[in-house]
């Protein structure tokens, strides 16, 4: 049940990675090639704050992704993370979209296309498991407060998108109370 809920959740997000109008061809992962990201593409895209903003938004969206996945195995807090991860996903879907799409261009290239939630989150470098992050916090703790705070600004990605780095840095760094994430990205000018 939990790999097919999780599945459901997966698939609202990894069709956010192609283009509405993009052929939309099944090819088995072992016969596609892997999308290679360049070396002066690897890591945090401090130079270029659009990127950043997205490489941010996205970590947080993976973030989300991940807690909301984990937590269907608690009979408890699975319908309450269905219903919110559902209503956020429905107002922030179409940043999603444009975060995930930009980032495919900026990452792959010619290749965009092709890109999925996944091809990404490796891009980023990010994990598939969301225990590291909620440190000491447990994950009935997490998933009690998911449904709540997923409603946050913290978890606007539109309003973000649009008002750029500032809103990003500025916005507050823990997304349930008690976890903590890393610290936002600055941008550091080169010396002159």
């Amino acid at each position: 049940m939990k790999r097919f809920l999780a599945g459901v959740l997966g698939a609202a997000l990894l069709g956010s990675a192609q283009a509405a109008d993009a052929p939309q061809i099944v090819t088995p992962a072992e016969a596609r090639p892997a999308l290679e990201v360049p070396q002066n593409r690897l890591g945090y895209a401090f130079e270029k704050p659009e990127i950043l903003v997205r490489q941010r938004l996205f970590g947080l969206a993976h973030g989300i992704s991940l807690l909301a996945a984990a937590c269907l195995d608690l009979p408890a807090h699975s319908k309450p993370i269905q219903d919110a991860y559902a209503a956020w996903h429905a107002k922030q879907g179409k940043a999603i979209e444009t975060i995930v799409r930009d980032l495919a261009h900026y990452y792959f290239g010619p290749r965009a296309n092709e890109a999925r939630w996944p091809d990404v989150s490796r891009a980023l470098n990010l994990g598939d498991d969301i225990q590291p992050a909620l440190n000491d916090l447990t994950l009935h703790a997490a998933c009690a407060s998911l449904p709540e705070a997923i409603g946050r600004p913290r978890y606007e990605l539109d309003r973000m998108l649009v008002e750029g780095f500032e809103a990003v840095v500025a916005s507050p760094r823990s997304g349930s109370p008690g976890t903590q994430s890393a610290p936002a990205p600055t941008v550091q000018k080169a010396a002159e």
